[in-house]
């Protein structure tokens, strides 16, 4: 969901709002189809599981998937080996959160990043510092898009878990854990200390 070389990206007023992630991906088929083809290619030799960036409809889980699926035919028309992969959906848009027990349906993990999920929820851009003390993952707006993905992860079986700075806090790791999450993807330097705090809740559970 950053510019690189190779594409040219609009120049547009809010990028964050703009054409970008999953958006970007499904209006390029060009570019998508040769990515898709190269991780049915890679999921021969292991585990693969692929999340959708910035999606905010159930129909762009599902030409996604349309994608996937011609592609697989294709490759088996040419005699390439391939194979299936998991498809997930990064929760990141208050759209993702209100349509989660739908999208649950379509996808086989959900991963919450608080990062741009806490600066579309408050408004705020997280780059601004004149706004930056409303980008705060505790603030109740925010705890309960968490927990409303979460709960809504659970109930259609599939994993659910975090990324973003939030996932390696010591202080909030317990709540998400209650919430029903079950991986969170944090830096190096925050993993002995979440280890830690998930050691601690052990005999509570």
């Amino acid at each position: 969901d950053k510019p690189i070389a190779g594409i040219e990206f609009p120049d547009e007023e809010n990028p964050f709002l703009g054409w970008r992630g999953i958006r970007m991906c499904l209006d390029r088929p060009d570019i998508f189809k040769r990515q898709l083809r190269a991780l049915l290619r890679a999921a021969v030799h292991g585990n693969i599981k692929v999340m959708l960036p910035m999606v905010s409809e159930i129909a762009e889980v599902t030409r996604t998937r349309a994608l996937v699926d011609e592609c697989a035919t294709e490759l088996k028309a040419e005699g390439v080996p391939h194979a299936s992969f998991d498809l997930g959906v990064m929760i990141e848009t208050p759209a993702a959160v209100l349509i989660a027990s739908a999208l649950a349906k379509e996808v086989a993990f959900f991963s919450i990043g608080t990062n741009d999920l806490t600066q579309y929820i408050m408004a705020a851009d997280r780059l601004n510092p004149t706004v930056a003390k409303l980008n705060d993952v505790t603030n109740p707006a925010v705890m309960s898009a968490i927990e409303l993905t979460a709960k809504a992860g659970v109930a259609a079986g599939i994993m659910v878990g975090m990324c973003g700075e939030a996932a390696g806090r010591p202080d909030l790791i317990p709540a998400f854990i209650g919430m029903g999450l079950t991986e969170l993807s944090m830096s190096p330097a925050s993993i002995q200390r979440a280890k830690k705090t998930i050691a601690a809740m052990a005999p509570e559970r």
